[in-house]
C-alpha cells in the first residue's frame, strides 16, 4: 500500500514548529523538576519564570539534535523510527555531557528530589528529559505538518 504524497515542505515553518513545541514542552518539564535543583527550588509559579532560559535552550538544543539527525534531509516524508531513536540516543549521551560538566563546574547542584544514573551520575531527570522531549518535539511537528 503507497503512503500518501506528503504536502510540499516549508523548511523554515519546520524550524519554526520545531523550535515553538520544544519550547513549550521544555518550559513545563523544566518547571517542574526544577525543584530537584538547589538552585531553582521555589514555588511552581518562580519556576516557571526562573526556567525561561533554560527552555529557550533547549529549543535549540532540540533544533541541533534534529539536524544532525538529518530533519532537513527527511523532510518530504515522516520520521522513521531509527531516525527517532537515533535523535533520543543522541539527546542522552549530549544530555549526560552537559549535566557532567554543569556539575564539575558548579553551574548547578541536586538536592534530594533528583534521582541519580549509578553509571553516570547524573541526575535522572535531565537525562530523561532530552531523550522523550525531542523525540515528541519532532513527531508532533511533523504531525502538525500534516
Amino acid at each position: 500500500m503507497a503512503l500518501p504524497p506528503s504536502p510540499p515542505f516549508n523548511l523554515l515553518g519546520q524550524v519554526v514548529r520545531v523550535l515553538v513545541l520544544a519550547f513549550l514542552v521544555n518550559w513545563v518539564w523544566e518547571a517542574v523538576h526544577a525543584a530537584a535543583f538547589v538552585e531553582s527550588s521555589g514555588t511552581l509559579v518562580f519556576r516557571f519564570w526562573h526556567c525561561l532560559p533554560m527552555a529557550a535552550t533547549d529549543a535549540g538544543w532540540t533544533l541541533v539534535l534534529w539536524m544532525v539527525v538529518g530533519g532537513f534531509a527527511h523532510t518530504s516524508r515522516p520520521a522513521r523510527a531509527s531516525r527517532l531513536v537515533a535523535l533520543g540516543l543522541l539527546g542522552a549521551i549530549t544530555a549526560v555531557a552537559v549535566e557532567r560538566f554543569a556539575l564539575g563546574s558548579g553551574r548547578w547542584t541536586y538536592n534530594s528530589l533528583m534521582p541519580i544514573v549509578p553509571v553516570v551520575q547524573v541526575g535522572l531527570w535531565p537525562v530523561l528529559q532530552m531523550i522523550i522531549l525531542p523525540v515528541l518535539t519532532v513527531w508532533l511537528s511533523e504531525r502538525l505538518r500534516r
